[in-house]
């Protein structure tokens, strides 16, 4: 059977590198949305929790019932307001035009669109939000906001640090001296600018050990991908393997079949251009729904143990490589 392969010290490792960068544990908002990146929201959220970290996010209420268990908070970022919002939860306010569709009482983050145009109230929108939601009755507890390029050396970054930090004026003047949680730091901002005098960090693939901008940060990748054999044969010179002969043998060659395939979320290979395993062995003609084709390499083999490798193979990002895995694929800590 097919499994995801995880690395725990590695794992702890990020962690623990990110804490240092945020200032503390109770600084970071460790993002779990879409499974955790791939990784399996359950298993690493257990494991984040178990060392001590007490926030998380999350794209949908599924989710944050899923990771209830292990988290004291928990934010929902990308939620749609029907009136059954749990106390349990915290929601992000992405639209000044919604607010009146939460529940009263409802615990949220106001978002705050610095310069991504995706969700948030504009900066100038943050007064009227502030006051529109406590008219409202909601509890406000915080603010955020996106960046759009914080991975690229361009003025991208700063003028959206400026912005917020006219909202996050507007948010307090608003809410007085409440405790209030602000929050807008990414996993690449983090690696580049570490603590803030009075922010949290919300960090997603950092944690699994992809570095967006900071190598030195010393990141470990936690996951690897291994696919166990199905069956074996000689392919003799001449013949073809696959949906549309896509490959034939220059030789008489020894072949296997492994069990993962574009029906598990991998990236669908055509048989064009050289794809290996992280084991070193090349696939061979087109993927299957549950399988793939290459040279045998005994029982298992590791698909990948850096994503960013698949993703460059097919002009992605290893975000898209790794939230693609399917739920069904086994993950275990090694």
């Amino acid at each position: 059977m097919s499994e995801l392969v995880l690395n725990r010290a590695a794992y702890i490792n990020n962690l623990t590198k990110i804490c240092a960068k945020a200032g503390g544990k109770d600084r970071v908002i460790l993002v779990l949305k879409d499974n955790a990146y791939g990784h399996g929201a359950t298993i690493v959220g257990r494991e984040a929790a178990n060392y001590g970290i007490k926030f998380c996010a999350v794209k949908n209420e599924t989710e944050a019932r899923e990771l209830e268990p292990f988290f004291e908070h928990i934010l929902v970022l990308s939620h749609i307001p029907d009136g059954g919002e749990s106390e349990r939860f915290i929601y992000a306010v992405n639209s000044l035009s919604l607010i009146a569709k939460f529940k009263k009482g409802a615990r949220v983050h106001i978002a705050v669109d610095t310069l991504m145009h995706r969700n948030g109230v504009a900066v100038g929108e943050a007064k009227a939000a502030c006051e529109a939601a406590l008219v409202h009755g909601l509890q406000i507890c915080g603010a955020f906001t996106h960046f759009r390029s914080a991975e690229e050396l361009s003025s991208d970054y700063f003028v959206q640090r400026r912005n917020f930090d006219t909202a996050k004026a507007v948010v307090r003047e608003i809410c007085g001296e409440r405790d209030l949680v602000f929050h807008s730091h990414n996993s690449a901002a983090t690696e580049r600018f570490g603590e803030l005098a009075d922010e949290c960090v919300r960090v997603g693939i950092a944690a699994y050990g992809y570095a967006q901008f900071d190598e030195s940060l010393e990141l470990k990748r936690v996951a690897s991908l291994w696919a166990h054999k199905v069956s074996d044969r000689v392919l003799k010179k001449g013949q073809c393997a696959g949906y549309g002969a896509k490959f034939c043998a220059s030789e008489d060659m020894r072949v296997a079949i492994y069990d993962l395939g574009y029906g598990d979320g991998l990236l669908r290979y055509v048989g064009e251009g050289e794809l290996r395993t992280a084991s070193g062995q090349r696939l061979l003609g087109k993927m299957s729904m549950d399988s793939f084709c290459c040279e045998d390499a005994g029982e298992k083999i590791c698909v990948f143990d850096d994503a960013r490798v698949w993703a460059k193979f097919f002009g992605t990002i290893s975000y898209d490589v790794l939230t693609k895995l399917s739920p069904s694929i086994n993950r275990r800590w090694d």
